[in-house]
């Protein structure tokens, strides 16, 4: 069968003859969804194995599905090393040059042969430019490098957050994670602790099941601080200092401290955080590769962040609803020390046995690769579906692969052990023996295609640093955690904002609002009274001009509040000095003065059934100098909402002056005027844009990122990609059974006619010899009618035989416009669906006039550092 462009299925090489020991016409594919069942690959350095995973991440690639791909060697870093122009000076940067040495070649003469055998390589399977081009746009690739900045790096410090899931009705699920962390951290201190029988195992556990049930977050700080003293009394039926005594947790305090003395810690605290959805895909739903290179770490900390990385895909993986498709691969190279057999029991292994088991739902396919056999415990590998098996490196790697594989054969009768332990006896470099569950063949031996991919062995931190340098730039760190005490749960992402200016979600805590409307960071104000000495000091009463020392007068229909001042003079003179490029030469003493505004604060409730939203957003303005009369356009004034926990209702109990309020802001009619004014504009201009896609009839969540709905809306695409191909699949292998069914039949036919052509050539030849000798005698008649039946029936079984052959070589001709026909379509299939997955569109939900409440109306009094800098008073913002 030609090699067909499918992307529901990935092209992994051609079949081999093991008999004839040569490659095959016949194109090895593999569906993308029997790697929901996982795939184990087993192959000693030289057998090819590094080639074949490469090779089955590409084709995941092209098919834009995403991956985590964990690499303790640097071999898969490769991935990134793709010239669809295949010249010379691509690969230069890259060569080996130990290799270019022992091939007595400068750089330039062996990037040139490098170049030179890709291209001819890549030719030989097939495989055009276009496609490596295809290949390098599919994803967006990143390196990350945890405990070091030389590619991107990461924060698994930061990563001890409470669980999204809510703990009730997941208590076995995130208990499972407790334990995960808690061996992984003492693992990283160098204590193997086990889980129940050791105090300092136990104690962990339960700090981390106390905090995350009361949904608050953790720090490594706020542990160590916890770990000394336990926000419980005892453990059991046991006193906490009975339990463990005071100086074992000081202990282990100091040890887990360790790790935030060490010199490197800064950089396993930084860099992006560890998000799963966002480490699969990019902010516009598109797929992206993210490569875990930890070559340069220690033992204890490649266990630490596998441990850490299974346990955040399995809460992720919670989030998900299931799938049949492949959304997803996990793939761990060198698997030594992490998933050994019994009795051994490193903290990795508990969380990978559980996605072995778990990740199937959801579409996560697992790809586990090892040189050693004795590396896995083929037990826990009986829910891997797929087994590709390379050279091996003796005798005893063979048993100990067979032994694997004796699970398999119990569970699906096409295997027959003595054929696979035949197979690999003597398997060639690049050819493995290939057993998927899935297919009723059997295992067969496939020679793997050549990689796109340039596989010039594990790259060196220097040549990672160069790839990662310009993602370097652009990464975002996140906030470091508080320290004290632990922080209550936020939204990973805050959610996108509605079409009014102004809005925030519900749940956001808003960051601190921006200055007064259309004014600078800072307000020139009436000089102080004279013998300020250049600065501002409040003696008694006495106050600048335009303020006094305490609130005004208002009437009691008048709604006031004051906000907290959360910047310190200091601080806000730096930022005045950084706006305005103004050094400061002179500063005098702050006071803080309270500035009078209107300021509105309005929540508006969106509810959709069609949709299934049901939200809030606030929209908040701030308004000076309101008259007694006039319009508000309110657009002008858009702010960012307060949070409400730290609005006051009553003037702040520290010495502080408060400036002139507004002749609109006094009149109680005025004000409720304007509040039925701002309700009428919202209910005219609030929309909240929902994404939905109408193909699909799948509607997004307005308070998650958009990638989350862009990412759902590519794998019910895929899904319906795969049952349409599959429908498809199954009108052309009809067809084409068919078509052979009928080839088989007229070959049969041909033949005989052959035989059938034989036997009357010879009886033509016999009638004519016995013809001859019958003329001779004189038996004319007889003879000569007798000879014509001969010729006549010789000419026909010919007539007979031509016709045989055209309708052979016609049917040969339809299989091939079938096969045509066939990649046209699926070509068209996966275009449309395609297209599908990217038509997003938005649809707006408008609110009621009874969803929208007013939360604050009235004068809000705004901090500010009344202050004189180089002789000049300034108001500076202080909220």
């Amino acid at each position: 069968m030609p090699f067909i462009e499918a992307h529901t299925t990935f092209y992994m090489g051609r079949r081999y003859d093991p008999v004839r020991k040569r490659l095959t016409d016949e194109v090895v594919y593999y569906d993308s969804r029997d790697l929901t069942t996982h795939a184990v690959v087993v192959g000693m350095t030289g057998s090819g194995k590094t080639g074949l995973c490469i090779t089955l991440l590409e084709e995941a690639i092209l098919d834009k599905i995403p991956a985590i791909i964990i690499d303790p060697k640097g071999d898969i870093t490769n991935l990134l090393l793709t010239f669809p122009d295949l010249r010379p000076q691509d690969f230069e940067p890259w060569v080996n040059v130990d290799e270019a040495h022992r091939a007595g070649l400068d750089l330039p003469a062996y990037a040139a042969d490098v170049a030179h055998r890709w291209r001819e390589g890549l030719a030989g399977w097939g495989i055009v430019p276009e496609r490596l081009r295809w290949l390098q746009l599919a994803a967006r690739y990143t390196i990350f490098t945890p405990g070091s900045d030389a590619g991107v790096p990461i924060s698994f410090i930061g990563s001890l957050h409470a669980p999204r899931e809510s703990w009730a009705g997941n208590e076995e699920a995130i208990r499972e994670r407790i334990k995960g962390l808690s061996s992984a951290l003492l693992g990283l201190i160098g204590r193997g602790g086990k889980p129940v029988e050791d105090p300092e195992h136990v104690l962990l556990s339960n700090i981390f099941e106390h905090t995350w049930q009361r949904g608050l977050n953790l720090s490594l700080e706020d542990l160590i601080r916890l770990v000394q003293n336990p926000p419980f009394d005892r453990l059991g039926v046991f006193p906490i200092d009975s339990y463990i005594p005071e100086r074992a947790r000081q202990k282990l305090a100091l040890d887990l401290n360790n790790i935030i003395a060490a010199p490197s810690f800064r950089a396993w605290g930084q860099g992006e955080a560890l998000d799963v959805h966002r480490l699969l895909y990019q902010p516009n739903g598109r797929p992206r590769v993210s490569i875990f290179y930890i070559a340069h770490l220690s033992e204890p900390e490649r266990q630490f962040v596998i441990t850490l990385l299974a346990e955040n895909i399995l809460s992720w993986l919670r989030t998900l609803s299931g799938t049949t498709s492949l959304r997803a691969i996990l793939y761990i190279d060198e698997m030594y020390g992490y998933f050994p057999p019994h009795p051994r029991n490193p903290p990795t292994k508990d969380p990978l046995l559980r996605l072995l088991k778990q990740a199937r739902a959801y579409g996560l396919g697992l790809v586990l690769a090892t040189q050693n056999p004795g590396d896995l415990d083929y037990k826990g590998l009986s829910n891997a579906g797929t087994w590709f098996i390379g050279r091996l490196q003796s005798e005893n790697d063979r048993r100990r692969v067979m032994s694997g594989l004796e699970s398999l054969a119990t569970a699906n009768s096409s295997l027959n052990l003595s054929d696979a332990a035949r197979l690999i006896a003597d398997i060639e470099p690049r050819v493995f023996l290939m057993h998927n569950v899935h297919d009723s063949g059997g295992p067969l031996l496939v020679h793997t295609r050549w990689a796109m991919s340039y596989l010039r062995g594990p790259l060196t931190r220097q040549q990672i640093s160069v790839l990662m340098a310009q993602q370097r730039q652009q990464i975002v760190t996140p906030p470091p955690q508080q320290t004290s005490p632990p922080t209550a749960r936020v939204p990973a992402a805050p959610p996108p904002p509605s079409t009014l200016p102004g809005a925030a979600a519900a749940q956001a805590v808003p960051p601190p609002p921006a200055d007064l409307p259309g004014a600078a960071s800072a307000h020139a104000v009436p000089a102080p009274p004279a013998g300020g000495g250049g600065g501002l000091t409040l003696l008694g009463t006495q106050a600048p001009p335009g303020f006094t020392s305490g609130p005004p007068p208002l009437a009691s229909t008048v709604s006031q509040f004051y906000l907290p001042s959360a910047v310190a003079s200091q601080q806000a003179v730096a930022a005045w000095q950084q706006q305005t490029r103004v050094a400061a030469q002179s500063i005098g003493s702050a006071t803080l003065a309270y500035y009078p505004m209107l300021v509105a604060q309005m929540a508006v409730r969106f509810s959709d059934k069609k949709s299934g939203v049901f939200t809030l957003r606030r929209y908040a303005f701030r308004v000076p100098d309101v008259d007694r009369t006039g319009f508000v356009h309110w657009e002008d004034y858009a702010a960012e909402p307060f949070d409400l926990r730290s609005v006051a209702y009553q003037p702040p109990a520290n010495s502080a002056i408060y400036g002139e309020v507004p002749p609109g802001l006094t009149d109680a009619k005025r004000l409720a005027a304007l509040q039925r004014e701002l309700v009428d504009m919202l209910y005219n201009t609030a929309r909240l844009p929902v994404p939905y896609n109408p193909t699909l009839k799948l509607y997004g969540d307005p308070d998650t990122d958009p990638s989350v709905f862009q990412a759902l809306c590519v794998q019910r695409a895929r899904e319906g990609r795969d049952a349409e191909v599959d429908k498809v699949t199954r009108q052309f292998d009809t067809a084409l059974d068919q078509m052979e069914e009928r080839a088989r039949r007229k070959g049969r036919e041909l033949r005989a006619e052959e035989q059938e052509l034989a036997d009357r050539r010879r009886e033509e030849l016999y009638t004519k010899g016995e013809a001859f000798l019958s003329l001779l005698r004189g038996r004319t008649t007889y003879t000569l009618s007798r000879s014509s039946r001969a010729s006549r029936w010789t000419r026909q079984t010919k007539e007979d035989l031509r016709e045989s052959r055209e309708v052979i070589r016609e049917i040969e001709a339809e299989m091939q416009r079938l096969e045509q026909q066939f990649s046209k379509q699926l070509e068209e299939i996966n275009d449309r669906w395609a297209r599908v997955a990217t038509d997003i569109q938005e649809q707006m939900v408008s609110p009621l006039k009874r969803d929208i409440q007013p939360e604050l109306f009235g004068i809000g009094w705004l901090p500010h550092w009344y202050v004189v800098v180089n002789s000049q008073p300034l108001l500076l913002p202080a909220y």
